[in-house]
C-alpha cells in the first residue's frame, strides 16, 4: 500500500530557480517529511494498534512501526524489512488470510484458562498438560482438564481445521489521520529556512 503526498506541479522548477535557497527549501521539505513520517508511525502505534481492531499482547508490532526517509522527499511509514515481526506485519494492512495446520489435523487455539490475563498462551500445545483430555461439545472439539470427579471442565484449547484472519488496516488509517501533521512538520521546517 502506498500513500502519496505530492508537492505542487511547479515545485521542482521553483526549487531550481531559487538556486542555493531552493536546495535549502528542498532539504527542509525532506526534514519535515521525515519528522512527519515519525509522527504518523507514532499515531499508528498509539491509536490504531490497540482496542477493537487489534488487541495488543506483547507490543512488538507497535514498537516495530517506524517512519523514515527512503530517499529525499520519499517518506515511509511501516515495518522495516527483516524485522522480528515479519511473520505478522501483514496485520497492519487490510490483507485477509486463512490459516491452516501445516503438519497436524487441527490448529490448537488457546482459550479460557489457557491464556494469561494479557492474552499470552500459558501452554504451547495440549501435550504440556498431562491431566488434560478432549471433549466434543456442540460440534466443537475442546481440550481441557477437570479437578476431581465432580469438578467443572476447564477449557484450555479449541481445535479447528482453519482460522480466517482479517488485517486491521491500522497503517492506512493512522497515516491518513496524520496527513495534516505531516504537512505542518514540513511547513515548520520550511519556515525555519525562509525566516532566517
Amino acid at each position: 500500500m502506498i500513500v502519496t503526498l505530492e508537492m505542487g506541479p511547479d515545485f521542482e522548477s521553483t526549487v531550481a530557480k531559487l538556486g542555493s535557497m531552493g536546495q535549502a527549501v528542498g532539504q527542509a521539505c525532506s526534514d519535515g517529511l521525515e519528522k512527519g513520517a515519525s509522527l504518523a508511525a507514532g499515531k499508528v502505534a498509539s491509536d490504531y494498534l490497540t482496542g477493537q481492531s487489534l488487541k495488543r499482547r506483547s507490543g512488538q508490532l507497535a514498537r516495530s512501526v517506524q517512519g523514515w526517509l527512503a530517499a529525499p522527499l520519499d517518506g515511509v511509514v511501516g515495518v522495516r524489512p527483516n524485522s522480528t515481526v515479519d511473520k505478522y506485519k501483514w496485520l497492519l494492512g487490510d490483507e485477509e488470510k486463512t490459516i491452516t495446520p501445516k503438519q497436524a489435523k487441527f490448529l490448537t487455539i488457546p482459550i479460557g484458562e489457557g491464556l494469561t490475563s494479557s492474552g499470552v498462551p500459558r501452554y504451547s500445545s495440549p501435550r504440556q498438560v498431562p491431566e488434560g483430555f478432549f471433549v466434543k461439545t456442540g460440534g466443537r472439539l475442546l481440550f481441557g482438564y477437570k479437578r476431581g470427579k465432580r469438578g467443572k471442565f476447564r477449557a484450555l484449547f479449541t481445535l479447528v481445521k482453519s482460522v480466517f484472519v482479517q488485517g486491521s488496516g491500522a497503517l492506512y488509517d493512522g497515516v491518513m489521520d496524520s496527513v495534516d501533521d505531516i504537512g505542518e512538520a514540513m511547513e515548520t521546517e520550511i519556515a525555519k529556512i525562509t525566516e532566517s
